[in-house]
């Protein structure tokens, strides 16, 4: 896993580019965690959006901070029991409680706190860091120091998040057959091959 880890340098590079090119960067995520690099703000989302603009909700209705958060600790609710996603993102304890959690702990004494706001919160919670404390990217580099500090926990597993037994039909059972020479030919080549016009 080291071996994939960007270099400082690899940062550096990205957090420039982005700098230079960011607004066509289309994206699911954000690269806060490099905000901490200079004084130019990065494009689209600058901080941990979990549970304020961003949520996910797994196949049985359970609502999660974020799609990187999927653990009991980050569970908002549930959509179908607990009076649907607007009560859920709404009055859940959790989202209520998440904004206030990143404005406390060691990471607001360092002058880049405002650029980042202490990182992603699923990033320290998985890797068993404090939630008030730097995360494990952070590209000043107290992450790694806290990484090698060695007092982690790391979180057990949680929950087993997929459909036991279908909700409302039954499953319908498809059957593959070939086309006989009596059927009318197919609407394009790609009905009949995925792989047509590709040589290989």
């Amino acid at each position: 896993m080291g071996r994939l880890h960007p270099l400082p340098e690899q940062q550096k590079t990205l957090y420039d580019w982005l700098v230079a090119h960011g607004e066509n960067v289309l994206t699911g995520d954000s690269f806060f965690h490099l905000a901490g690099l200079g004084d130019t703000a990065l494009p689209g989302l600058n901080l941990c959006g979990a549970g304020r603009v961003v949520c996910l909700i797994d196949p049985i209705g359970d609502v999660y901070a974020c799609p990187f958060a999927i653990h009991d600790n980050f569970l908002a609710g549930n959509i179908l029991a607990d009076g649907g996603f607007e009560t859920v993102w709404q009055r859940s304890e959790l989202f209520t409680e998440l904004p206030v959690t990143a404005d406390i702990g060691a990471c607001t004494s360092c002058q880049f706190f405002d650029a980042c706001r202490g990182g992603c919160m699923a990033a320290k919670f998985f890797t068993g860091l404090p939630m008030d404390g730097p995360d494990p990217e952070c590209v000043q580099g107290y992450g790694e120091a806290a990484l090698a500090a060695g007092d982690r926990v790391i979180p057990a597993q949680s929950q087993d998040h997929s459909k036991k037994n279908p909700t409302r039909n039954q499953p319908v059972m498809l059957t593959l057959s070939r086309r006989s020479d009596l059927e009318a030919p197919p609407v394009s080549a790609c009905a009949e091959n995925p792989l047509a016009g590709f040589v290989l």
